[in-house]
């Protein structure tokens, strides 16, 4: 939520810009104005300390590369494309549509992975809720109430103090490391379902991202390593960074990743299509598109197959509290 949030920011912070700056409002001035009307603090100081480089001259990409957390090398890069070739409102306009692609992406898929989770929380919150209140009816509420403090805290230190220990330890020794992340990240590929949904919109977000490094006019060897680090898998990101050597030879690109055998037949013919024709960045477009469906597809699939799976879970547990309660209440008449 807080990411989309976050990206729904950037995709606004770029569209104004455009539209400020098509309007014939230096970028100094469209920076301080956008400066005022964004809520993040952390994108108020970029914004801040980026107006005051531009209006003393200096390039906005420049100040972009000093805050890494609010522009990403992708941002960068199609900034500073628009800068040389002297169309900074069509770039700042093509960020903007690229995020805005990402933010649509992120709300369809928690969109179509929203009912699944409420089902399994509905299973595990429940069959808690209904004991406390049985407790809360048998009792008197301060007796009620300190039962579900102690259940709380006891939880906390059973299962929550554990788990961010152990996630803690994870990000710090395991996935802070070069090799941590590289094994984890491969490892999430070969996960049933998700694997295959990770590694699709994985190269849904490369294609798009090389779609715009292309059509901004940047050659296609720094595109590709751009782009590679884009993708937020890191096993992926070398597969796409292992074409660079071929490129340099001249290579084609789509001869380069059909040697990495992980592209289907079927992007890659539309690759080929692209690069017959010399329309590599629309044909981009057309194979992230492509993998989007093919997630989205997987993910309906998956979401399918799990919606059955925790209605019967669900009832098994209200089978087991009303044979508990009932098996209490004869137990009460035959000790009576």
């Amino acid at each position: 939520m807080f990411g989309a949030l976050k990206l729904a920011q950037k995709v606004q912070l770029f569209r104004e810009l455009a539209t400020l700056v098509n309007a014939g409002l230096s970028l100094g001035m469209a920076l301080s104005t956008m400066e005022e009307q964004i809520s993040s603090v952390e994108m108020r100081m970029a914004l801040h300390d980026a107006a005051r480089s531009v209006s003393a001259g200096k390039r906005f990409s420049e100040a972009m590369r000093r805050h890494p957390k609010v522009f990403s090398e992708l941002n960068v890069a199609l900034i500073a494309a628009g800068e040389e070739g002297g169309h900074l409102d069509d770039m700042l306009t093509l960020s903007a549509d690229y995020l805005e692609k990402e933010l649509e992406f992120q709300q369809t898929l928690a969109r179509e992975t929203l009912y699944p989770k409420l089902l399994l929380a509905a299973i595990v919150l429940i069959p808690l809720a209904t004991r406390m209140i049985i407790a809360g009816l048998t009792m008197s509420l301060g007796q009620a109430l300190l039962i579900g403090i102690k259940f709380c805290a006891l939880a906390g230190l059973v299962v929550g103090l554990p788990a961010v220990l152990l996630y803690l330890l994870y990000r710090r020794y395991y996935y802070g490391t070069e090799q941590g992340r590289r094994a984890i990240d491969a490892l999430k590929l070969r996960l049933p379902i998700a694997g295959a949904v990770t590694m699709k919109l994985s190269w849904a977000r490369l294609a798009r991202a090389l779609s715009a490094l292309y059509g901004a006019g940047v050659n296609i060897r720094s595109a590709v390593g751009i782009a590679s680090r884009t993708a937020a898998n890191r096993a992926i990101e070398e597969t796409l960074e292992q074409t660079v050597p071929a490129l340099e030879r001249g290579e084609k690109l789509s001869d380069a990743l059909a040697k990495t055998g992980q592209i289907p037949p079927l992007a890659l013919s539309m690759l080929r299509t692209g690069e017959q024709t010399g329309q590599i960045d629309s044909t981009m477009v057309k194979v992230a598109d492509y993998f989007e469906a093919e997630a989205f597809t997987t993910v309906k699939k998956g979401m399918t197959a799990i919606v059955p799976l925790a209605v019967i879970l669900f009832g098994i547990v209200v089978l087991i509290m009303a044979a508990q309660a009932y098996g209490g209440y004869f137990g009460g008449l035959l000790n009576q």
